[in-house]
């Protein structure tokens, strides 16, 4: 249930406002890192790894809207139970917003955008 929780947080915090799609290659992202070598282990882990995700740079707030905080945990839980059938982009390490133009994106595989999302690929 911890893994639950610690995802259904990346998802609210970094995408509460996309489809759930979008937000589910969000997730992604957190189990890509997960399985490669050069990031932390577990979930949480990843989630909470210093500077990755901006939403959570100054701790872990608190959700605010119960309504989207359930819709995360509800999401969260299909794609733990499914990942191969619920996340829309394989292999997606980084993302960034539509908004914002990252140091690090050009020197990533770009994968395609999901909701106001854009999915790379580390390449080492």
């Amino acid at each position: 249930m911890i893994d639950a929780i610690c995802l259904a947080a990346v998802l609210y915090f970094e995408a509460r406002s996309e489809p759930p799609d979008a937000q589910a290659a969000v997730a992604g992202v957190v189990l890509e890192r997960v399985a490669h070598p050069k990031y932390p282990d577990t979930i949480c882990e990843v989630a909470l790894q210093r500077k990755q995700f901006s939403a959570f740079n100054r701790g872990v707030p608190r959700p605010r809207n119960e309504k989207a905080w359930s819709a995360a945990i509800a999401l969260a839980q299909a794609i733990l139970d499914d990942p191969d059938g619920t996340v829309p982009i394989s292999g997606a390490t980084h993302y960034h917003t539509v908004n914002v133009r990252p140091y690090w994106a050009d020197q990533y595989k770009y994968l395609g955008r999901h909701g106001a999302h854009l999915f790379y690929a580390r390449t080492d």
